[in-house]
């Protein structure tokens, strides 16, 4: 896991405070507080050219890592249904089929709809928009179920290059 994880967690649990009480919104600060500081000393330790050019890339340290599980691990506990693995990636799911819909859309008004009309093209660049809008929340859903699923199993995500290169 890398500090994509850590934002996209932070994301989720920013999205769905309103679901919190007053004493569950205390200790998941506590607990954020404590990630983000534990990262902050992961950057600092972090080579300096690293750090300035892929500072979310990097991977998160062993106490960094239990901090974000006990955060997870909390969350969960409280509100399965908002921030558990299969919760985020239903939301996941719904969020890449918008996506998909916003880019076909584009697509076949482009394709179907007569040149001579003037409102196609804004039209088309209009549905091309909003699909192209709806990837950041699927993308930070995407690494927050990965995040929410490597805290709850105990298995410590790795990255694609690292499966890949493990294989040969």
């Amino acid at each position: 896991m890398n500090g994509f994880h850590v934002h996209a967690i932070g994301w989720v649990l920013i999205g769905n405070a309103g679901v919190l009480t007053p004493s569950e919104a205390c200790e998941l600060t506590d607990l954020w507080t404590d990630v983000v500081r534990r990262r902050a000393a992961d950057l600092r330790h972090a080579p300096f050219l690293l750090h300035l050019l892929f500072p979310r890339s990097l991977p998160l340290a062993p106490a960094t890592r239990a901090a974000l599980a006990a955060l997870v691990v909390r969350m969960v506990a409280w509100h399965p249904e908002r921030f558990g693995d299969a919760a985020l990636r239903r939301r996941r799911n719904h969020w890449a089929g918008q996506v998909a819909l916003g880019l076909l859309l584009s697509v076949l008004t482009t394709a179907l709809v007569p040149t001579g009309w003037t409102w196609v093209a804004p039209l088309a660049a209009t549905f091309f928009l909003m699909g192209f809008g709806c990837l950041l929340p699927t993308v930070t859903l995407w690494r927050a179920a990965t995040a929410v699923q490597a805290c709850s199993t105990g298995r410590i995500a790795t990255p694609l290059v690292q499966r890949l290169l493990h294989r040969w």
